[in-house]
């Protein structure tokens, strides 16, 4: 009797870049590896771990089936950890998954989602923090899409993956995705209704991440800069104007109100205007070092289906069928 082979017609990579330490997780995982060869005949498990991490390679190993082992340099972080198993992948679909959500979350569910919906698959809590909606507007500041809902298990299209890891804030972009129309995200809700205490760690990811967007949300805040600087520089000229016409008109002035005035005026706007250039100067410096990417167009529609008119003019096998038919008539 064969085993009947799963699906053929898609390369899974599930991708694990928080594996602790010690031993504890791998029943879960070799359970993971028998579930994805039950439903998918090519896929991988690429695991990501430190160089220092005691971790026994070889159980790992022989418990798991097509697993990949990356090691990192000691003391990298998550993010970057994630990034580079997001670059190694070869899937055509590609999971950053958490070890700690796989209670939560069904990876085949979220799999198969992503090949239906051509989409991005988040997972998401029903939990959700009183900070978030400052956390929500500094991520539009930053041009994301932040909920603190949004767990850290996601799955990727090749094709959407491809376009978050050239994207300026690459590791910003794997956790939330990009305020992008040609993003398209689903979101599925974890089975899990009961409130989850955050360990020491992951609070400081957290402010890991609110750092990362404060520094993504650069080009905006030098904007708002940029303006006001202008502004302040524009009233400082008006006001040394005002002391002039004050002093060339008015009979009698408070003893040194001109020499004053004139002073902090000037001084004023060759601060504002010097930050107006730094500002403007450091735009610019952003805009040369940020990948134009030219992906302006997210949809397509047409009437027209050239490629099957030209399969049914060209196609070389047809027209040899034919011509043997002929031949045999």
């Amino acid at each position: 009797m064969t085993r009947e082979l799963g699906r053929e017609d898609v390369f899974i990579s599930v991708c694990f870049a928080d594996f602790p330490a010690d031993n504890g997780y791998l029943s879960e995982l070799a359970k993971l590896s028998r579930r994805l060869t039950a439903q998918y005949r090519y896929y991988e498990i690429l695991i990501v771990v430190v160089a220092d991490a005691p971790l026994d390679y070889q159980s790992l190993i022989n418990q798991t089936n097509n697993v990949r082992l990356l090691t990192t340099r000691s003391g990298t972080p998550l993010y970057r950890r994630r990034l580079a198993a997001a670059s190694e992948a070869i899937g055509d679909i590609v999971v950053l998954a958490s070890i700690d959500e796989q209670p939560a979350l069904d990876l085949i569910e979220m799999i198969e989602l992503t090949s239906q919906k051509n989409s991005i698959v988040i997972g998401r809590r029903s939990k959700s923090s009183v900070m978030n909606p400052a956390l929500r507007a500094l991520g539009r500041a930053a041009g994301f899409r932040v909920d603190m809902c949004y767990m850290l298990t996601a799955s990727y299209p090749r094709a959407l993956l491809s376009k978050l890891l050239v994207h300026p804030d690459r590791q910003v972009a794997l956790r939330f995705p990009p305020a992008d129309r040609g993003i398209p995200v689903v979101w599925l809700s974890d089975r899990e209704s009961r409130s989850r205490t955050r360990s020491v760690r992951e609070f400081g990811r957290r402010l890991s991440v609110v750092q990362k967007l404060l520094v993504s949300s650069a080009p905006r805040v030098l904007t708002l800069v940029s303006l006001l600087s202008l502004a302040v520089t524009c009233a400082s000229v008006a006001f040394a104007i005002y002391a002039v016409i004050v002093w060339s008109t008015l009979v009698s002035i408070q003893p040194g109100w001109f020499t004053t005035t004139l002073a902090i005026s000037l001084t004023t706007a060759f601060l504002g205007k010097a930050i107006f250039g730094l500002t403007v100067g450091l735009q610019k410096i952003i805009e040369a070092l940020s990948n134009d990417v030219v992906d302006d167009i997210i949809e397509e529609r047409s009437t027209i289906n050239m490629f099957d008119q030209a399969m049914k003019d060209l196609n070389v096998e047809i027209t040899a069928v034919n011509a043997t038919v002929a031949n045999q008539r």
